[in-house]
């Protein structure tokens, strides 16, 4: 298949469950609009100009393009963040494209990459599915769906809040294709982050319930992880792995593989480090009527999964969002475990 090269901008913002692709074109829109909505007539003509040389502020997507970025990650803020996007309109059976990432603080200069790597693909377990449910309060679950065939993830570091972008370049083939996400990074993330003291809840444990599946949505729970509550974790002196994810109800398809690679991570080193799974739901066993975890809800998380690594000070180190491989993850915990050993 032979396409030309198609440009597009767009911003980050995806929060409807349909029709995916014009949604994301109209808030990319109205964000530019909002802009030139006021003024006088030699102010609109300027803003004008500006945007025919300036490509972040052009926004005339292609409606033949191939792949469609959309941005995972949703908790941005200043520091060292990996950046999650998946690709809607790459198939099950579609070679996934390379895809080269240039990132610029466009309020600083929107010429110049701060920094240009290329992104590393995760495939997703095409087992994995999502058991249908409803949610009796909003959730993080209803602003996510499950897009593409894997998820990319690439490391940045923002120094400063602010609007940024990414350049993805992509390619496969013969075909490439260039896409410009726009978003805005913060201050401070709503989630804790790294260096904060992990936060004491009473979490639930397997003394609490008759069953596991009270605790949990995975079909294959590992009781270990269902031991202690976070409270009880936080003092007994030794590093914590705390997971928040919900197997089978979470749209982004990431919960089940890094709950998986949580488990593996965990029975390896059980001996120096205590292990945690928080189900993103209070009531698993409910779908029609999800309420979300006193737990899930202390800890201010706006998407999911999570997974913190942290010190036997109860200080978090590594603040994991979306998807994490288990190199990634035993990687963190060695050096946690290590550090503390010192």
């Amino acid at each position: 298949m032979s396409n030309p090269r198609r440009f597009l901008v767009t911003s980050s913002v995806h929060k409807s469950l349909t029709n995916r692709r014009l949604l994301v074109v109209a808030a990319a829109t109205a964000l530019l609009l909002s802009g030139s909505a006021c003024g006088n007539g030699s102010d609109e003509l300027q803003q004008s100009s500006q945007r025919e040389t300036d490509a972040w502020a052009v926004a005339q997507p292609d409606p033949a393009a191939r792949w469609l970025p959309i941005l995972a990650t949703q908790d941005l803020a200043v520091g060292v963040k990996r950046i999650a996007f998946s690709l809607d309109g790459l198939g099950p059976d579609d070679t996934p494209p390379t895809v080269r990432v240039s990132l610029f603080a466009l309020d600083a200069d929107r010429q110049s990459p701060r920094t240009v790597q290329y992104a590393r693909f995760i495939a997703y377990d095409p087992k994995i599915g999502i058991a249908p449910h409803g949610h009796a309060n909003a959730t993080v679950s209803d602003r996510s769906l499950p897009i593409g065939r894997g998820v990319y993830v690439v490391p940045v570091r923002f120094t400063s809040a602010g609007l940024w972008g990414v350049l993805l370049e992509m390619a496969v083939d013969d075909v490439q294709e260039s896409v410009r996400l726009r978003f805005s990074v913060r201050d401070r993330q709503a989630a804790p982050s790294v260096g904060d003291r992990a936060p004491s809840v009473d979490s639930r444990t397997r003394d609490d319930v008759a069953a596991l599946s009270e605790l949990t949505s995975d079909p294959d729970p590992e009781p270990g992880l269902y031991a202690s509550s976070i409270s009880e974790a936080l003092t007994d002196g030794q590093p914590l792995v705390v997971a928040f994810a919900t197997p089978a109800f979470c749209h982004s398809r990431t919960c089940a593989p890094v709950l998986e690679a949580v488990k593996v991570v965990w029975r390896e080193l059980s001996s120096e480090v205590t292990g945690i799974h928080i189900e993103v739901f209070e009531n698993p066993g409910e779908p029609e009527r999800l309420v979300e975890a006193e737990a899930f809800v202390a800890w201010r998380l706006p998407s999911e999964p999570w997974v913190f690594v942290i010190d036997r000070d109860g200080v978090i180190r590594y603040a994991f969002e979306g998807a994490v491989t288990e190199e990634e993850l035993r990687s963190a915990v060695e050096w946690v475990v290590q550090d503390g050993s010192d």
